[in-house]
């Protein structure tokens, strides 16, 4: 990972510098939204979790509010602890940054709820039945730099995508983009950036920017991606490992202009939790 989406300020830790990187679907002024909700998870392992901490604790819910579409330009990002007890910690966070004639202006908020890790209880639970699509190898070799970057300058796409195959049991192919194929959506996700410049990304951080993809994998249909997503929502049981991400398509409603999407989530060894989004219909320029 060469190349990341943030600079971290020298002089000031709370700021963050977008390269052309991060650059959103939206706009070309605008961010991406995973980048934000990898900044929230990054923001409470940072400066809320001692190593102790990391053990014992689990992130149990990650939601990032989405209030406007973010500039590509310095974030400031701050945080503080709302409720820290014995079994269940809470982190509030806000992401900020400067907007021309208006000041510093609120971009998103995230909160992290963490709960202490201990002993499951007896007895059988049901479960949906799991998922037996086996993990791409952690060896495979990264995709190579093509010149659909920003700026059209040759560049890796910001995540791998190996899709697996649809409710019809075909492999998504080029000739039949995914985002034109519709029922359930299988796809192995994996990062090739990082996300502060110099750090390897988290296993939290990795499915934190993850987590966004419940927006493009429920609600683009086959006139593509007409739903601009206001928030993420992610639950977890466990931190997931290994570099793969597994996403499966697991509820869409609309409604008036109003959608909901939500988005199972694995690792290799089985599922680690849920993304759910809510969204608003928007037109791609």
């Amino acid at each position: 990972m060469d190349e990341a989406f943030f600079n971290r300020d020298d002089e000031d830790r709370n700021i963050y510098h977008p390269t052309r990187f991060a650059r959103g679907p939206w706009g070309p002024k605008t961010l991406h939204g995973r980048v934000l909700s990898g900044l929230v998870a990054f923001e409470v392992e940072t400066n809320w979790l001692s190593d102790k901490e990391t053990d014992n604790f689990q992130a149990a819910r990650i939601t990032v509010d989405l209030f406007r579409p973010p500039p590509m330009s310095p974030l400031i990002v701050t945080s503080e602890i709302i409720r820290s007890g014995r079994r269940l910690k809470v982190v509030d966070v806000n992401i900020a940054s400067t907007i021309e004639g208006r000041g510093v202006v609120d971009i998103a908020r995230g909160s992290v709820v963490m709960l202490k890790k201990s002993e499951s209880p007896e007895g059988e639970i049901w479960a949906p039945p799991a998922w037996d699509i086996q993990a791409p190898r952690e060896d495979l070799p990264p995709p190579k730099a093509v010149k659909k970057g920003p700026d059209s300058a040759a560049a890796l796409p910001i995540w791998e995508t190996v899709n697996v195959q649809d409710d019809t049991g075909e492999p998504y192919g080029e000739s039949n983009p995914q985002h034109m194929r519709l029922g359930i959506r299988h796809a192995w996700i994996r990062e090739t950036y990082s996300l502060i410049s110099g750090l390897l990304p988290s296993q939290l951080v990795r499915i934190a920017q993850v987590a966004d993809f419940a927006n493009p994998f429920t609600n683009s249909g086959s006139e593509g991606l007409n739903y601009i997503n206001a928030d993420i929502t992610l639950y977890l049981h466990r931190i997931p490992v290994g570099s793969w991400i597994g996403t499966e398509t697991s509820y869409h409603g609309s409604d008036q202009g109003v959608s909901v999407g939500t988005m199972s989530l694995y690792d290799r060894c089985g599922r680690v939790g849920t993304s759910t989004v809510c969204g608003l219909a928007q037109i791609h320029p």
